[in-house]
């Protein structure tokens, strides 16, 4: 992330990576980063022009929107840049109500709670992610993660026209 700040890219953690920081445990997965500081539509001329320049590799996520593949060492890291578009959304005072930080090897990180990254798989409802919900439910059953059910429900309540599928998938999973 301190790379990516120093050439202005910087946001919040949302991906699976957030259930990797609760859990205190090293995450293999991509890096999905709801940017602050660009926009990866508006500006991503300017991703792929700074990736280029530090002789970073680029790529597209699903959404269409830039990733970034920086090698560190022996280890590449992907980054894919999120924004609201389309279907994707989050409301911003769920990113402020979910908005949690850490500091791992003297970087400060931002990234959504457990409860947060909960609801918007639950909003998204893919095969893969009612997969990883259970799985997060079987970690909660374990002891190993524990999730604030008022928080959920605060969360899921902050996206209005999808709250009663939210909701519905989540009883499916028992995490409700």
């Amino acid at each position: 992330m301190q790379l990516l700040r120093t050439v202005g890219i910087d946001g919040i953690i949302i991906g699976s990576t957030c259930i990797d920081i609760a859990l205190d445990r090293p995450s293999e997965e991509d890096l999905d980063l709801f940017t602050t500081s660009i926009s990866p539509l508006i500006e991503e001329y300017k991703i792929r022009q700074l990736a280029y320049e530090h002789g970073w590799s680029t790529g597209t996520t699903e959404l269409g929107t830039p990733s970034i593949t920086i090698n560190l060492g022996d280890v590449d890291i992907t980054v894919e840049l999120y924004e609201n578009i389309m279907d994707f959304y989050i409301p911003e005072e769920a990113l402020n109500l979910c908005k949690q930080s850490t500091i791992i090897d003297e970087v400060p990180l931002y990234y959504v709670a457990p409860e947060c990254w909960v609801v918007f798989k639950a909003r998204r409802g893919s095969s893969k992610d009612m997969a990883d919900l259970s799985m997060v439910r079987h970690m909660v059953s374990e002891g190993m993660l524990k999730i604030n059910k008022t928080m959920i429900e605060n969360v899921v309540n902050l996206f209005e026209e999808d709250k009663d599928y939210i909701i519905n998938r989540l009883r499916t999973v028992n995490i409700l």
